[in-house]
């Protein structure tokens, strides 16, 4: 769910810099010069290597919940094995295959949960760390690109603007989707028949999401404030 969210938020944050590329020289005509393509550039790889490290950290989040909490609340708990019914074979077959047991099925299933609990780490670290080079060498070039001035730009108000609403838009729909899944594995009656959902591609991925907003809702107020966003 977040990924898809993510993907789909990076295509919507280039084509509103794209947009606001061709519009903000207004009567004065569309505005191609290197130096305009290049901060729209620096604007998209910034919220690309951002969307990155959310989910590195997002990622890093839930290898840290499962080592806390258990794999099953991260990543699920299928319905209890029931033994298997075995084979039916000829008279005096030798070498009859045997059903796994429920020791064996059991097992298995939390090889996998472990699998996926380092696969989490080995994912959060790579993402947050190229992630983090990435947003950091984009956002470093749009400084020296522009200086201080750049506060004035429609880029980066739009910029400001889209990746409030995108991880605004995130936090909506995956805090309150992760909270009640935690809650139903918590208090809802479970039987045996049951599968329990975990809560890696919402509570964690939403709590980061809900940071980053956080951070952008701030700057956007900021900037209304001193008159340069309205």
């Amino acid at each position: 769910m977040f990924v898809g969210l993510v993907a789909a938020a990076a295509v919507v944050a280039a084509l509103a810099l794209v947009a606001v590329l061709f519009i903000q020289r207004g009567r004065e005509g569309i505005d191609l010069t290197p130096r305009n393509l290049l901060r729209t550039y620096l604007y998209a790889g910034s919220f690309a290597g951002l969307a990155a490290f959310v989910f590195g950290v997002a990622a890093l989040g839930n290898f840290a919940l499962a080592a806390a909490a258990g794999s099953d609340v991260v990543y699920g708990a299928p319905p209890v094995p029931r033994p298997a019914i075995a084979p039916a074979c000829p008279p005096n077959f030798p070498n009859c295959p045997q059903p796994p047991s429920v020791e064996d099925q059991l097992k298995r299933m939390a090889e996998q949960n472990e699998r996926r609990r380092n696969e989490d780490l080995l994912r959060g670290v790579t993402f947050t760390v190229f992630g983090g080079l990435f947003y950091a060498a984009h956002y470093a070039s749009r400084r020296a690109l522009v200086g201080a001035e750049e506060t004035q730009s429609a880029l980066r108000r739009a910029y400001l603007m889209v990746g409030t609403a995108v991880f605004g838009l995130a936090t909506v729909v995956l805090v309150p989707t992760g909270l009640y899944q935690l809650l139903a594995n918590a208090i809802l009656p479970v039987t045996a028949d049951t599968f329990r959902p975990g809560v890696g591609d919402s509570l964690m991925p939403g709590l980061v999401s809900l940071i980053v907003w956080l951070a952008f809702l701030r700057l956007v107020v900021t900037d209304f404030r001193r008159g340069t966003g309205a």
